[in-house]
């Protein structure tokens, strides 16, 4: 049974980043390795308590900033990803002071956020070599 909740496990969160950036995506591990994880809440999805997923959650001022969604390959299409985002933004519903979710999404993504009530704002732009587009969803 896949559980998603809040974590201290960073390590785990990386392995999960890991195998989907960097060994999948080919994104350098500095890149993914930024220095803002011991300032973000962490989100874990695990199935039978092995890390499946995760994602992670910035403040700035009344934004909620999104960041490093990512779900095994093997466990894909299988709706964790969207089950990890609204947990997310459960819990930014959940800070009174939160007034907009914002995140960069990769090119090939948008629908999926789009799904999630984010808009497409801005223009294209290039992180970790790949083309992405900030999104934005009022809370």
């Amino acid at each position: 049974m896949v559980q998603i909740t809040t974590t201290h496990d960073i390590a785990a969160c990386h392995q999960v980043r890991k195998a989907v950036f960097v060994d999948e995506q080919g994104i350098a591990l500095a890149e993914d390795i930024d220095g803002l994880d011991d300032l973000a809440t962490h989100f874990l999805a695990t199935d039978e308590g092995t890390p499946i997923g995760t994602a992670r959650l910035l403040e700035k001022g009344s934004t909620g900033k999104i960041g490093r969604l990512a779900v095994l390959k093997s466990h894909r299409s299988k709706g964790i990803g969207a089950a990890i985002m609204r947990a997310v933004l459960d819990a930014l519903a959940a800070r009174a002071h939160i007034r907009e979710a914002r995140l960069g999404a990769q090119i090939e993504a948008i629908a999926f956020y789009e799904a999630l009530g984010f808009t497409p704002e801005g223009d294209p732009f290039l992180d970790a070599g790949l083309p992405h587009q900030e999104m934005v969803r009022r809370l």
